[in-house]
C-alpha cells in the first residue's frame, strides 16, 4: 500500500511539474508577443546600428524559436538580411550535418551527400539550405552555404581542403572578402570561424590541433557523383582544452563585438579580420584560448 502511495504520488507530482512547465511557456510566449515582438523591418534597422551595410559578406549564426519575438517566416527573416547586404553582398551560414564532435559523426557517418544531407545547425540554416540558388560546399565535416555573387568561389573545392576551415576554405575567403560574423539569438561561442583562428596559431602550440591521420570520408557531390574527401580532423585533445572566452574577452577589451537588441532578439556582429588580428596579437604576447597548463 505504501509502494502504491508513492508511485502515484511520484506520477501527480510528474503531471503537475509538467503542467506548470507548460503554463510558465505559454505564458512567456503572450508576453513576448505582445510586448517583444518585431519585424522585418525593425530587424534591418537592428542590423544597419551592428554597421552591417550593402555589400557586406556576412556568416550568420542563428537560433529561431516562438520567444525571439520576430513576425514572420523563416523566408521572410532570410529576406531581411539579404536586403541589408543588397544584391552585391553574400550571406553565408554553416550547415554542420551533426552537433556532436566531428570524430563522433565521422564514427557513424555512411555517407555526406551534399544535395540532401540536413543541416543541424538549426531552421534558418535548414531552411536557407532549402533555398533556391543557395549553394554548400562540398566538405563532410564543415559544409558552408552562400547566396550572392561570390557564392560560387566561395564554396568552390572546399572538398579540395585538407584542413576544413584552413587555406582555401570559405572560412579564409570570409577574411579575404572583409566579411563580419553575425550572431542571431545565439552566443558568441558558436563562432565557427573560430576553428579558422586556431589553424592560424596550430604551429605554436604544446600539442596537436589535429589527429595524425588524414580521414577518408564518402561523400556525393552536385553532380551525383561518388566521391572521398580527405580531411584532418580536430584532435580530442583540442577540444578539451579550448577556452574560447579567453578570446572573448579580448575582443571585448578591444570594443570589436558590437550589440543590439531587437525584441526579444539578441544581435551580435565582430569583423573576421579583427579577430585575425586580435588572435596573432595575443599569440605574439603567448596568450592562446586554450588550457595549457592541463596534463
Amino acid at each position: 500500500m505504501v509502494c502504491m502511495f508513492k508511485v502515484l504520488a511520484s506520477i501527480l507530482l510528474v503531471t503537475q511539474k509538467s503542467k506548470l512547465k507548460a503554463c510558465y511557456f505559454d505564458t512567456k510566449r503572450r508576453f513576448v508577443q505582445r510586448f517583444l515582438s518585431y519585424g522585418p523591418d525593425d530587424l534591418e534597422t537592428g542590423l544597419h546600428s551592428l554597421g552591417v551595410q550593402s555589400g557586406d559578406t556576412l556568416m550568420l549564426h542563428s537560433s529561431f524559436d516562438s520567444f525571439c519575438g520576430f513576425r514572420g517566416s523563416l523566408k521572410e527573416l532570410i529576406d531581411a538580411f539579404l536586403r541589408v547586404i543588397g544584391s552585391t553582398g553574400n550571406l553565408l551560414m554553416v550547415s554542420l550535418p551533426y552537433s556532436s564532435s566531428t570524430y563522433e559523426y565521422l564514427q557513424n557517418l555512411k555517407c555526406f551527400d551534399v544535395r540532401k544531407t540536413v543541416s543541424h545547425m538549426g531552421l534558418i540554416s535548414e531552411s536557407f539550405r532549402r533555398r533556391k540558388e543557395v549553394l554548400r560546399s562540398f566538405h563532410p565535416t564543415h559544409p558552408v552555404l552562400a547566396y550572392g555573387p561570390k557564392a560560387e568561389w566561395i564554396v568552390a573545392e572546399h572538398d579540395k581542403c585538407l584542413y576544413p576551415c584552413g587555406p582555401g576554405s570559405p572560412f579564409e575567403k570570409l577574411s579575404l572578402l572583409g566579411g563580419k560574423v553575425v550572431f542571431f539569438n545565439v552566443p558568441f561561442t558558436t563562432i565557427t570561424f573560430f576553428h579558422y583562428l586556431e589553424h592560424l596559431v596550430q604551429d605554436r602550440l604544446t600539442f596537436p590541433l589535429y589527429f595524425d591521420e588524414v580521414f577518408e570520408v564518402p561523400g556525393i557531390d552536385w553532380n551525383g557523383k561518388k566521391a572521398i574527401v580527405k580531411t584532418y580532423i580536430f584532435s580530442l585533445e583540442a577540444i578539451r582544452r579550448r577556452r574560447p572566452g579567453v578570446l572573448i574577452n579580448e575582443l571585448e577589451k578591444g570594443h570589436l563585438i558590437r550589440r543590439t537588441k531587437v525584441g526579444n532578439t539578441r544581435l551580435m556582429s565582430v569583423d573576421a579580420n579583427h579577430t585575425i588580428a586580435c588572435t596573432k596579437e595575443m599569440a605574439q604576447r603567448g596568450v592562446f584560448f586554450y588550457d595549457l597548463s592541463l596534463i
